[in-house]
């Protein structure tokens, strides 16, 4: 498949030269007489606005070694001085450069020449990403600078370290309190840029980074909202032959977004609205908890009519750690009628809030009830005779044993025997604690993949 990958790509980029009456002949040859090759290029070569998008979504093991820098270090593009060249896509070039003004490192990101070259595809950009920059918010990467050098477009955005949640996924399902913490993030984020009318319009793993401390950024706020006007996707993705998990059709004055996030409404070319967004998100959200996607094809044409018609399996089906609600929460995102879906971010997020944190009164009413059944039967033994002979009644003092936060809560809790012991659990394992020292010992999972509860 590598090997496949890097001819399409190959044949590609030389046919792209010639002049269009000049392909025909060139590929005949160069395929020789591999009609599906022939076919996969012309269907790159007429489709030439998504062509960068769709190589993109190959992985790096599947094309080899990546492009080069088009921009040497060391170059000055304004303030800016050209670091390191980072990595390159579908939306263009991005390189590590240091601020000169404000000493401080950012991300120089060059956007695909078809901005420069559709006069009104950079003005709708333009105008996207000043309102973008206007998202200040810690789960948003900041835009600082939108400018021109050589005549290619360029942003100037905060740079992150860290790795994209595609790369955390990798084909396998994350724990759900790392889900949950992360989708909680995302709502978060969503919900500020929809309050300001902002749809991000391509919600996807590549699009969420994680930062070293743990902290989700919602990256190319505005980057895929070139888009005003409707159109059909089924159009401009028919003949695209898809081989691997992801497809960008990102076309100034089209569709945009990652055809395996799309919602129903963006594949059939309708108007877009925050519940856009969260489709997106259950998308991702899916692929977080079990580890592929819910509407998966050989052919474009296949995926859209699966996003269209096709019900997802259920995520307990293919990962049964994940929880019932969590499903369910999942499983509303992906309705195919909008009006079936959550209507904002905060909604979703607050049943996200729920599943995450769940009520502690029921924990510590339980855990009560069975402390002060312990204290009665103790008391009643005593004056009864039933520990060999009466013996003075004990001042009790209520103690505090657990103080975990609520985004840890102890889920199940029991006294020893003896009274002199607790154990509980939470997140982190099993706590075994003296009641009297608080000494404790913690017996932690025997691996990532266990989780107590």
């Amino acid at each position: 498949m590598k090997e496949r990958w890097r001819e399409i790509e190959n044949l590609y980029h030389a046919a792209s030269e010639l002049r269009a009456e000049e392909r025909r002949a060139y590929l005949e040859c160069a395929c020789g007489g591999d009609a599906a090759l022939l076919l996969e290029v012309e269907s790159l070569l007429a489709n030439e606005r998504i062509a960068a998008s769709f190589l993109e979504g190959r992985s790096t093991e599947a094309l080899g070694p990546g492009p080069e820098a088009a921009v040497p270090a060391g170059e000055q593009i304004g303030p800016y001085t050209v670091l390191e060249f980072v990595r390159a896509g579908g939306m263009g070039e991005v390189y590590k450069a240091r601020d000169t003004r404000l000493d401080r490192t950012v991300a120089v990101k060059f956007l695909p020449r078809a901005f420069a070259s559709d006069p009104a595809a950079l003005s709708r950009f333009q105008r996207e990403a000043r309102a973008a920059s206007a998202l200040n918010h810690p789960r948003i990467c900041t835009i600082h600078d939108l400018g021109d050098h050589q005549g290619r477009p360029f942003l100037v955005m905060e740079f992150l370290e860290g790795q994209s949640l595609r790369d955390r996924i990798t084909d396998k399902p994350l724990l759900v309190p790392q889900l949950l913490d992360i989708a909680v993030q995302i709502c978060d984020a969503l919900q500020v840029a929809h309050a300001k009318g902002i749809i991000h319009r391509d919600i996807k793993p590549a699009n969420i980074f994680i930062t070293a401390s743990g902290q989700a950024k919602i990256l190319d706020f505005g980057l895929a909202k070139q888009v005003s006007e409707p159109a059909k996707a089924r159009e401009n993705a028919t003949n695209v032959t898809v081989a691997t998990t992801e497809l960008s059709i990102t076309l100034p004055g089209s569709v945009t977004g990652t055809l395996a996030y799309m919602s129903p409404e963006q594949v059939s070319g309708e108007t877009v609205d925050a519940r856009t967004d969260l489709f997106s998100l259950g998308v991702t959200m899916y692929q977080m908890a079990t580890g592929v996607l819910p509407f998966q094809a050989d052919t474009a044409a296949l995926v859209l009519e699966a996003i269209l018609t096709r019900q997802p399996a259920p995520p307990r089906n293919l990962n049964p750690a994940v929880p019932a609600e969590l499903e369910r929460i999942i499983l509303k995102t992906l309705q195919k009628d909008r009006s079936a879906r959550y209507s904002s971010a905060a909604e979703m997020r607050a049943d996200l809030e729920r599943l995450r944190a769940p009520p502690r009164g029921r924990w510590l009413a339980t855990a009560s009830v069975a402390l002060l059944t312990a204290l009665v039967v103790m008391v009643a033994g005593t004056k009864l005779g039933w520990f060999g002979g009466e013996s003075p009644v004990p001042q009790l003092t209520p103690r505090q044993v657990t103080a975990n936060p609520p985004e840890d809560p102890v889920m199940i809790a029991s006294v020893s025997p003896d009274g002199q012991s607790v154990a509980y659990e939470d997140f982190a394992g099993i706590h075994l604690r003296r009641i009297d020292s608080g000494e404790t010992r913690l017996i932690p999972p025997q691996s990532e993949d266990f989780c107590y509860r």
